[in-house]
């Protein structure tokens, strides 16, 4: 196997932009969201906006099927005995924007001198802007996103330097690559390198604000692979009894 641990991560583009992004035609292919629960020998579903009582959220975790197969191809390239812990793949337009709103309510928080434009912009560093536009949905909306760690043969989360949901600078992929490359951390800079590679070299891209975010087939990840047209836009999952969120 190869050792990914060794290789640093190098970041696609420096600066995010979402605009250009956004400008990214969609042509859908309707593919289904399906569950991520049925290969607990590859992956452990941890719903984390369901734990935490957030609007809009359901116990069980959806994505693309094309998604969901090269999940599986990814965890196959894992060190014998560990599995990824996937925290949030799709989710619905209220969940976004209560994750948005809270999103804001911290930075104004943390910077009470910020103007309105500024909470904003650097509300949007962490958590896409709610869309119900169609042309322009949220990553995570359209099920082909991903926000997932690793766990060793003991069930115990990789130090990765930072918790998922991490506001701080340190959420970004290549922080201590690039802003803090003292040993101290070497650890997690090596657990962030098997994540990053892993991920990468199983088609998916990173959105290098957040170690823990990858994309298949929608908006980011068809800009930062240079495809012509994203594979997804908005969806949601279907149910027999109850309209979904």
């Amino acid at each position: 196997m190869l050792d990914f641990t060794d290789t640093p991560i190098e970041a696609p583009i420096k600066d995010w932009e979402w605009a250009p992004i956004k400008e990214v035609p969609i042509k859908d292919n309707n593919e289904p969201l399906v569950s991520l629960s049925y290969l607990p020998e590859k992956m452990i579903v941890s719903p984390q906006y369901f734990i935490q009582d957030l609007p809009g959220t359901y116990p069980e975790l959806y994505v693309r099927a094309h998604v969901q197969e090269k999940l599986v191809e990814a965890a196959r390239k894992l060190p014998y005995g560990y599995k990824f812990v996937i925290f949030d793949t799709w989710r619905s337009i209220p969940t976004q924007q209560a994750l948005f709103d809270q999103m804001k309510l911290f930075v104004k928080r943390d910077n009470p001198d910020y103007s309105d434009e500024e909470v904003q912009q650097a509300a949007l560093r962490i958590v896409a802007l709610p869309s119900t536009d169609p042309k322009k949905p949220s990553p995570h909306n359209t099920g082909g996103s991903v926000d997932l760690s690793i766990i060793d043969e003991k069930g115990r989360l990789l130090n990765m330097g930072s918790p998922f949901d991490d506001i701080s600078l340190r959420a970004k992929t290549t922080y201590y690559e690039v802003d803090d490359t003292s040993d101290e951390y070497d650890e997690a800079r090596r657990n962030r390198r098997l994540l990053y590679h892993i991920m990468i070299q199983s088609g998916f891209t990173n959105y290098t604000e957040e170690w823990w975010h990858f994309d298949y087939g929608n908006q980011n990840w068809a800009k930062l692979s240079n495809q012509d047209a994203a594979l997804y836009g908005a969806t949601k999952p279907v149910f027999p009894w109850v309209k979904a969120y």
